[in-house]
């Protein structure tokens, strides 16, 4: 299906501006107050809480590198074992929670 687009000339656009001018134009914008050297910002105790968990896991490491040693040790030497029913049953958890925009059971 093709449409044609007309009426995009210079005439047009001439027009439509001539039509923002009989309405005012475009509004102004007052301009915004600048803050004062004694404005001061207060955090919520929810907010101080939420920063300090923020910096705290920030300085966690990003790898647990014990953990992985140990995982790769095991699937080197053949101990490491998927429990296939258990993976099961986490995704269909994990899919029944997003179903319920992520509210928990």
């Amino acid at each position: 299906m093709v449409a044609e687009i007309k009426g995009t000339g210079a005439q047009n656009v001439a027009a439509v501006d001539a039509g923002l001018r009989k309405v005012g134009g475009p509004s102004a914008v007052a301009p915004t107050e600048t803050p004062k050297s004694s404005d001061v910002v207060t955090l919520t105790d929810l907010a101080a809480r939420l920063q300090h968990l923020t910096d705290s896991v920030a300085q966690l490491p990003e790898v647990d590198k014990v953990r992985v040693a140990e995982l790769k040790t095991a699937i080197e030497s053949g101990d490491y074992r998927i429990d296939d029913a258990k993976i099961a049953d986490k995704l269909t958890a994990f899919e029944t929670q997003l179903g319920r925009g992520g509210q928990a059971g």
